[in-house]
């Protein structure tokens, strides 16, 4: 047994031992070598007619630049802008024309031909007031007898028109050919017969069948021919100029349409 009098040696942990820093070092850089100075030397003085006669030249330089770049930009717009178009073609030996649509925001009008019925797009004088439709025109070669047009664009294509003018286009068809409605009695109603022995020219007319054109040609008969659009209507029991001009539009709306009365009751005579 041990003696309880005995001293015991308890080992206490003391915690974490604390690193000896190293005491900094009483070590110095030199300072480097910075070589012998060296003294400015001192410059003349410029003279001052050379300094303004320099001057002047890179002013003159500057605004020879400068006056090249603009221009070489007002060149190059100048450069950009499109000619004029030149009167189509299809214009040729046309004098009056009739307004379809005029746009006066952008003062473009459509036309229409009244030889042979093509359509034109043309820019319009900026202080023309606003043309309603079947307004007729001047598109001749003559610029000083053209009050409205100033120039043309180019021609204008059914398929490519607005709306508005889409939708007006058979009224101004029509009202063509009720002001010229005795020409279109004498080219075509007193005059069509049979396209073969089956079919008579009047079945060209749209809802006018086989029945229908026997009976117009026994009215003419007793007639001998129509005096007026008006005799032709009340003998005839139809609306001739409307009859006229849907079969007008049927051919401008299908370009292979045969045969086409377009081209053989135009032009009208004047």
């Amino acid at each position: 047994m041990t003696d309880p009098r005995r001293k015991r040696q308890v080992n206490v942990p003391s915690g974490p031992k604390k690193k000896s820093t190293p005491a900094p070092s009483s070590y110095k850089m030199s300072r480097p070598t910075m070589g012998r100075t060296e003294v400015p030397k001192p410059q003349p003085k410029p003279d001052p007619s050379t300094q303004r006669s320099g001057g002047g030249g890179e002013r003159r330089q500057q605004g020879g630049r400068q006056g090249g770049r603009q221009g070489g930009r007002q060149g190059g717009r100048g450069q950009q802008r499109r000619p004029i178009p030149q009167r189509p073609e299809a214009l040729k030996g046309e004098t009056w024309g009739r307004i379809i649509e005029h746009d006066t925001k952008g003062s473009i009008a459509t036309v229409m031909a009244e030889k042979t019925l093509v359509f034109v797009r043309a820019k319009i004088k900026q202080d023309v007031n606003m043309m309603m439709p079947n307004q007729r025109v001047n598109i001749g070669t003559d610029k000083e007898a053209r009050p409205e047009v100033q120039h043309f664009i180019g021609m204008a294509h059914l398929d490519r028109m607005s709306n508005m003018a889409r939708n007006d286009l058979p009224l101004v068809v029509q009202l063509f050919i009720e002001d010229h409605a005795q020409h279109f009695v004498d080219a075509f109603y007193n005059r069509a017969g049979p396209l073969s022995l089956k079919q008579h020219s009047f079945e060209l007319l749209p809802d006018v069948g086989s029945k229908k054109a026997k009976t117009m040609v026994k009215a003419r008969e007793t007639v001998g021919v129509f005096a007026s659009i008006d005799e032709l209507n009340a003998l005839c029991r139809i609306n001739g100029v409307d009859l006229l001009a849907r079969r007008f539009m049927e051919e401008l709306e299908d370009k292979d349409l045969q045969p086409r009365l377009t081209e053989l009751l135009l032009p009208v005579d004047a």
